[in-house]
């Protein structure tokens, strides 16, 4: 635990040094106006619209920024660092998902409530977006692991982000939801909806065991990407 505290504090001057919190300030600012720019009708469907914005905004706010870390750790020879030291891998990562995933669902939580207001069943809201931020991360790490520079994860990063806005054709139903039923992002994409209006007991067990299973699984992959990838004498 002691360690896993300590790369949290570590995670959050990195972040700070790299001006993460500050981008984060303006885009949810951005991310307000564009919103309430929106006609009001629309706007009386926040379980429509968050959703979509909250899926979109954390491919920057998770997405990117845990491979944009990442870039930067190795680019500053801090990972090697880390093989001499006594943090595991998956106190490595974990900071990493946690740091992320709160403070992509901080961002994404404010930009509700100024938008939509603070009548909401904040508990299952806060619950999707963590477990998406979560996902977003891991998944992240998982891509991140094999490249050494953005000039080559530029290209391979929009098709990823292509992939994951796919999720949304589900969501809204373009496609039939079972079509992307096995999607990592609709799982806690449907809990978010919960936050507005009530859900049956099969979508519940749907938004929690699917976000749980992916977890699951991408922790695993990432901690093997991480360990076979960057820092192999850690396994």
């Amino acid at each position: 635990m002691r360690r896993l505290l300590a790369a949290l504090r570590w995670e959050a001057v990195l972040q700070a040094r790299g001006q993460f919190y500050t981008l984060t300030a303006v885009v949810a600012v951005v991310w307000i106006v564009l919103v309430r720019l929106l006609p009001a009708g629309l706007r009386t469907n926040p379980e429509a619209i968050a959703p979509a914005f909250t899926a979109v905004n954390l491919q920057v706010t998770a997405f990117f920024f845990v491979t944009a870390l990442v870039l930067l750790e190795k680019s500053q020879g801090a990972l090697r660092a880390l093989v001499v030291s006594p943090l595991r891998p998956s106190e490595y990562l974990g900071a990493k998902v946690l740091s992320l995933a709160a403070l992509g669902t901080a961002e994404n939580a404010v930009i509700v409530a100024a938008v939509f207001g603070v009548d909401a069943q904040w508990g299952w809201l806060l619950l999707g977006m963590a477990l998406l931020g979560a996902i977003h991360v891991l998944l992240g790490l998982v891509v991140i692991a094999r490249y050494d520079s953005i000039n080559t994860f530029l290209m391979p990063s929009v098709v990823i982000i292509l992939a994951l806005s796919a999720a949304l054709l589900g969501y809204y139903e373009v496609v039939p939801p079972w079509m992307l039923a096995w999607h990592p992002v609709l799982p806690p994409l449907v809990l978010m909806r919960a936050g507005w209006m009530p859900l049956e007991w099969s979508q519940f067990a749907y938004g929690l065991l699917g976000s749980a299973a992916w977890i699951g699984l991408l922790s695993v992959w990432a901690r093997r990407r991480f360990v076979h990838l960057i820092a192999p004498s850690m396994a």
